[in-house]
């Protein structure tokens, strides 16, 4: 069951977050802390503070991925570059590292975007 007012020691942004993740409205959730005794302005600005946070981190998250995603590929050309000088196969190197890189890339993309 779903409770719609503040949980003993919760901030509103921790509230707000909290019933973001239960798939309630920026107007629903502004409504709720009106009705809870806050000012209308001051509901408004948390709500639209804390969602920019909460996208602030999904966007650090997806970049963080897509750094990675790039190390991948950067990896996966140096050791196929190598393996192609040393004679050696590579063609799971070229194939499998590179799209797995790719994949992580297109992942972190998600996240940002």
């Amino acid at each position: 069951m779903q409770n719609n007012g503040l949980q003993n020691n919760e901030t509103p942004a921790e509230y707000i977050l909290r019933m973001l993740e239960y798939g309630e409205t920026r107007e629903q959730i502004e409504r709720n802390l009106v009705d809870q005794g806050h000012a209308f302005r001051f509901a408004q600005e948390i709500v639209a503070e804390t969602v920019k946070l909460r996208y602030a981190r999904r966007r650090t998250k997806g970049l963080a991925m897509v750094l990675v995603g790039a190390i991948v590929c950067f990896l996966s050309f140096l050791l196929t570059i190598t393996g192609m000088f040393a004679g050696d196969e590579y063609g799971f190197v070229l194939f499998g590292l590179t799209g797995l890189g790719v994949i992580i890339v297109f992942t972190g993309l998600t996240y940002v975007f």
